[in-house]
């Protein structure tokens, strides 16, 4: 078996005062590019996550995909060759805390999750139709069930009804 190089640069662009996650940074998160980029047959992944709070990847949302509101992940893939990606991931810290109690545990589960999410994207995933988005809820499923999270097992069920709540910035 081929063991991809991850090259991560993590970075939280947060006020831990307000925002304290436990294991920052969170060694989840490169366990993940590990078994994403495992899961992709990729020999190199490399990509830049920040974590920011609302105000910031609202920001980035409206100067690069032109939507003024904040979400949760916003992901770009830079490069990409035969059996490399390089790419970009930014997921709110603020969405993640509002959010988390609604999908039943931690917030920085929560944000995990999101950085899963931008990082299969980064990989080619797409959830743009019904099929897609199932296939990605079950990848992350995966990711999730193997990075030993808590009711990770319950992720595709409760996903759509905790993003169709009410839950509001």
């Amino acid at each position: 078996m081929n063991i991809p190089q991850i090259d991560i640069d993590l970075v939280y662009h947060v006020d831990e005062s307000v925002y304290s996650l436990p294991n920052m940074p969170d060694p989840r998160i490169r366990q993940a590019a590990g078994w994403v980029a495992d899961q992709f047959s990729l020999k190199r992944l490399y990509v830049s996550i920040a974590i920011v709070d609302d105000e910031t990847i609202q920001e980035v949302n409206a100067q690069r995909l032109g939507h003024n509101w904040p979400t949760d992940v916003i992901s770009f893939e830079l490069d990409e060759s035969d059996d490399s990606v390089e790419g970009e991931v930014i997921a709110s810290v603020q969405t993640a805390a509002r959010v988390c109690a609604a999908a039943g545990w931690a917030v920085e589960d929560e944000l995990l999750l999101y950085v899963i999410h931008g990082l299969l994207h980064v990989v080619g995933m797409d959830d743009a139709d019904e099929a897609q988005r199932q296939a990605m809820r079950l990848a992350e499923q995966s990711c999730l069930l193997a990075l030993g999270v808590a009711q990770a097992e319950q992720h595709e069920q409760r996903f759509d009804s905790v993003c169709n709540s009410e839950v509001e910035p």
